[in-house]
């Protein structure tokens, strides 16, 4: 995609009108230009020895600082309790969850210069996606993937112990801004009395202008949703043993069909049933999905000199 090519007004908004620039090329030029008529920006003179000026992103998004949101939750997803009893309970429970992966990028403000009517940004808050969006105010575009995942597990409770399996969901977000301004090697010309045995002179744009810059909020948002499974057993003599469950990650082709592992018994059901019996001790836990809001204060770091 083409550059835009940068205007007087552009500059303006950027902190540089005509006669500041016009001063500034003057002064490098020994003093001999004759006024704002001598200079020319993607016109004239500059046109003619093809000095072109371009608006530009500038570099990659990049923070200063950041305020990753991490939201962690743990809930009960299933437990006996066979304390009174003195014989073993033995039942299959089964858990089916989804892994959510998304990024947001929004344009939170107008941009003051004409760019390209669309930027692509690289991994977006660390997110893995490629985002393209409008740079007009308020243009936002989402890409999301997930998957769904089951996943079985004995549930062996000895006598006079409690069995308790536990649910862990996680949401990690982070967010990016960046700048834009004036493109590397963008010139304007200049006429006026003969300097340097020439009477017309190109002068690079972000050098004279001390390479102005403007803000690009470009609010880029991720959010990663992941589940993790723990059991603790409280054994007869009241120690407490904690083991993490392994999860065999298998990759849905969409969110409602999961490929089941081995040990899988099929269960899909969204009340989460084990193959125990209904009037047996155990309570059954339901999947609930955390969102973060993925907000962080942004502070844009200031931009390499050329």
């Amino acid at each position: 995609m083409s550059q835009p090519k940068t205007t007087w007004e552009d500059l303006a908004r950027l902190g540089w009108p005509i006669y500041d620039v016009y001063k500034k090329a003057n002064e490098s030029r020994g003093g001999t230009m004759n006024g704002i008529g001598d200079i020319f920006l993607n016109s004239g003179i500059a046109a003619d020895y093809q000095w072109w000026s371009y608006n530009t992103t500038i570099g990659k998004p990049y923070v200063l600082g950041k305020t990753p949101k991490n939201i962690s939750q743990e809930e009960v997803a299933w437990s006996y309790d066979n304390t009174h009893n003195n014989q073993e309970h033995n039942e299959e429970w089964t858990e089916s969850w989804t892994n959510t992966n998304s990024a947001t990028l929004t344009v939170t403000n107008s941009v003051t210069i004409t760019l390209s009517s669309s930027i692509t940004i690289a991994n977006v808050a660390s997110s893995g996606f490629d985002i393209s969006v409008s740079l007009e105010a308020s243009s936002s575009k989402t890409e999301e993937r997930s998957y769904t995942l089951t996943r079985s597990w004995p549930m062996n409770v000895g006598p006079g112990e409690k069995l308790t399996l536990y649910r862990n969901i996680t949401t990690l977000a982070k967010s990016s801004n960046m700048d834009f301004g004036i493109a590397n090697g963008s010139l304007l010309g200049t006429k006026g009395d003969k300097y340097g045995d020439h009477y017309y002179w190109g002068r690079y744009v972000n050098t004279l202008c001390n390479n102005p810059r403007g803000r690009l909020d470009l609010m880029g948002s991720s959010s990663n949703i992941t589940y993790a499974f723990r059991l603790v057993r409280e054994t007869a003599d009241r120690r407490k043993v904690v083991t993490p469950l392994a999860v065999d990650v298998y990759e849905a082709k969409d969110a409602d069909n999961a490929h089941e592992s081995k040990d899988d018994i099929g269960v899909h059901d969204s009340k989460r049933h084990s193959k125990g019996e209904k009037d047996s001790k155990a309570v059954r836990g339901v999947v609930k999905a955390v969102w973060g809001d993925g907000e962080a204060q942004i502070m844009v770091a200031a931009p390499d000199g050329e």
